[in-house]
């Protein structure tokens, strides 16, 4: 794919769902979306439903104070999920639209086609109460599973910019995985196919300072050859006081082992049964540690609060590239240390303010080296030789100062405007030969080697990111927003030291977007809808081109439409449908396999993507869940001249309390045993190709609570 973002200075032009020249047509979907507002409509009664996030203002809201585009699973969703992958839990919130590599690995989409590259993984900010899982010019793609979901007490997600918080890689949106402090402790064994086993548990102490420690040991033999995994998590929530100061400290421990299975080729391959258990990469792997520690310090002064978050973080991750030729090995390492602080000021009733100051300082390392000849062509066994390919330090600084503003000028009318200014400073230290000959010095046949190590440099960034919403409260049942933002990420440092070919030197800007939206929230007894319309253009967007080298000043258009709907027939059903509509097209001339690709479809970027949920509490112990989601076809290229034709997939999720303190709960995934891919896309050398979807699976899981 494509890697595409966007520019502040890009013009925003009005929403406008076009008729589709391409494969797909919009046309259809939107109506059925409209006809299931309208069918839930006619059933609506009254009292307002109730989220707490921190995500989006630093401090916790509830859902009438919650920004445009912010949305939680909580924790009753969570606990039936069960989710085995975080993909699964991100499935209740539209815009979101994660595709499950191997293992743990995933790629993600908020509100964008499905990113890949270098830098995809800068457009989306990870947290885990709200400290970042990756620094800001170090971010990997797959680093949710870097955070202890399992034991989550609820997700938030912004759709949107989220930089006037959080700075630099919150370019599309947020995460933010909470862990809970207090709560029931409890023990879980779960059991599935392909010898599956996960063992859980959540343990607190202490009444006047509480704390809980969670665990959680996942192993997976995989259901392709040679393939599964095993995943240690601890964390530990603690709060106390220190004289006027509220203390709460954190640390979650991860480590992943992972044997992982890559794509098969050709067309249609996923659905072949000989195929889809097959790994035809069985030397690829991915072991990661991660570690991050942190205390949040609180105190009041009259009408003002102040919070110091001090942070540590560490990760390692050793990475067989598998889908590169020479099979090469990618080790690298990061550690940091920052802070987040805010000082809130509540100046009268209808006016409040915050100010805040965040710094972040990190070194990071990269090696990829290669140990076995190249396998192929000529060309490719002289340009890829065994050795060091690159042997990098970076150090980062990122310093970043924020101000938000709350004002109510009377009961109808809200305004929030926000605004950060960020710095990030990288100095890179090439620890190898600069230029592209192999580590001895030697020049590689054909022109030179595919590996271009620039020469030691420094790189710097600044933004300003503001951010205005303004709501206006229609009565006590519905809620209209309009909000404007604009975002940024800085260039990570794969995309401006890992160069390939002639390329000495990546002269990369920031990433930027624009966002528009409006929408409305209604909050009733039983039903709860927000409905959004927004338009995100990106410009500056980092590739890479035809020559290999890494350039900037691409753009793309976005426009969707999204739908979140609650809704709760009598004391045993209830409803959800989480649903978004999008348009996602490049923007600007760029030329690739010798077509102009702009006005294209971008590839990767369903037309529709949703979930409905339908609950059955059929008595007080018994309890039902059917989930039917749907993802539209897409295109796997840039060119548009290949596509993926979507999937529907059926699972059922049901528990049974045993007792009031033991819970059998079953799982079944895939329930019609459809053949489907978790992600498909294409390049010129392999054709087609899938990582094909999970076979019909039963998990099922026994909890003791006490």
């Amino acid at each position: 794919m494509v890697k595409l973002n966007a520019n502040h200075k890009t013009a925003i032009s009005p929403i406008n769902f076009k008729d589709s020249k391409h494969v797909f047509t919009m046309q259809n979907q939107f109506n059925s979306l409209l006809s299931c507002v309208a069918l839930m409509g006619a059933t609506l009664q009254a009292m307002a439903v109730e989220e707490i996030a921190v995500i989006g203002t630093r401090t916790e809201q509830v859902a009438a104070q919650l920004p445009a585009g912010v949305a939680v699973v909580d924790q009753e969703a969570l606990a039936r999920l069960g989710a085995t992958h975080a993909q699964e839990a991100l499935r209740q919130i539209p815009g979101v639209g994660f595709q499950r590599g191997n293992g743990q690995e995933s790629l993600p989409s908020i509100r964008s086609a499905v990113l890949t590259g270098a830098g995809a993984c800068g457009n989306i900010l990870v947290l885990e109460d709200a400290i970042p899982v990756r620094g800001a010019g170090f971010c990997n793609v797959n680093e949710l599973f870097d955070t202890h979901y399992e034991h989550a007490s609820r997700i938030e997600v912004t759709r949107g910019a989220s930089t006037a918080f959080y700075g630099s890689n919150a370019l599309l949106g947020a995460i933010n995985v909470h862990l809970p402090v207090l709560g029931d402790n409890s023990l879980a064994l779960e059991a599935g196919p392909h010898d599956y086993v996960r063992a859980k548990a959540s343990i607190g102490y202490g009444d006047s300072t509480p704390g809980r420690v969670f665990v959680s040991v996942t192993d997976d033999g995989g259901f392709r050859d040679d393939s599964g995994y095993r995943q240690n998590k601890v964390s530990w929530r603690q709060q106390a006081a220190i004289g006027d100061w509220s203390l709460s400290l954190g640390a979650t421990y991860t480590d992943l082992d992972q044997e992982t299975a890559g794509f098969i080729s050709g067309a249609d391959a996923y659905l072949d049964d000989n195929l889809v258990r097959r790994n035809f990469d069985p030397e690829a792997f991915r072991d990661t540690q991660s570690l991050r520690a942190w205390a949040r310090f609180e105190r009041e002064f009259g009408n003002r609060s102040l919070v110091i978050t001090p942070y540590l973080r560490d990760t390692d991750m050793d990475f067989r590239l598998h889908f590169l030729p020479g099979d090469p090995l990618e080790q690298n390492r990061q550690t940091g240390l920052g802070w987040q602080s805010a000082l809130t000021t509540q100046a009268s009733e209808s006016l409040r303010w915050s100010v805040g100051f965040d710094a972040e300082f990190a070194e990071g390392e990269l090696e990829q080296t290669q140990d076995q000849p190249t396998q192929g062509s000529a060309f490719l066994q002289a340009t890829i030789p065994t050795g060091t390919h690159y042997d990098y330090q970076v150090d980062s600084t990122q310093l970043g100062v924020f101000g938000h503003v709350d004002w109510s000028p009377n009961e109808q009318w809200q305004v929030l405007l926000g605004a950060r200014v960020e710095s990030i400073e990288y100095d890179y230290d090439n620890l190898g030969l600069d230029g592209r000959s192999r580590d001895d010095g030697t020049e590689c046949g054909f022109g030179g080697c595919r590996y271009s190590r620039p020469a030691d440099r420094e790189d710097d960034f600044t933004h300003f990111s503001p951010k205005l919403e303004v709501r206006y409260q229609v009565n006590d049942a519905w809620r209209w927003h309009f909000a404007l933002a604009d975002s940024f990420r800085a260039p990570q440092a794969t995309e401006l030291y890992r160069l390939q070919r002639q390329q000495q030197v990546a002269d990369l800007d920031e990433v930027r977007a624009t966002h528009i939206e409006a929408g409305a929230k209604l909050s009733l007894a039983d039903t709860s809808l927000a409905i959004s319309l927004y338009q995100i253009n990106q410009s500056n967007v980092i590739i890479r081109d035809a020559d290999f080298f890494n350039v900037d000043g691409q753009k793309t258009d976005s426009t969707g439409l999204e739908l979140l709907l609650n809704h709760r027939f009598d004391e045993r059903w209830s409803f959800k449908l989480a649903a978004s509509l999008a348009d996602h097209e490049y923007a600007s001339d760029q030329l690739v396999g010798g077509q102009n690709i702009r006005g294209n479809q971008v590839d990767t970027a369903p037309e529709f993507v949703g979930s409905a949920f339908l609950n059955w509490q059929a008595t007080n112990r018994l309890n039902t869940e059917v989930e039917l989601h749907r993802t539209s076809k897409y295109f796997l290229e840039p060119g548009n001249n290949f596509t993926y034709p979507g999937h529907t997939l059926l699972h059922v999720r049901s528990s049974y309390a045993i007792s009031d303190a033991l819970k059998a709960s079953l799982r079944l995934f895939n329930v019609t045993d459809k053949r489907f891919a978790e992600r498909a896309d294409f390049t010129s050398f392999t054709d087609q190709r899938y990582f094909p979807g999970e076979p019909r699976s039963l998990f099922g899981e026994l909890k003791w609570t006490f």
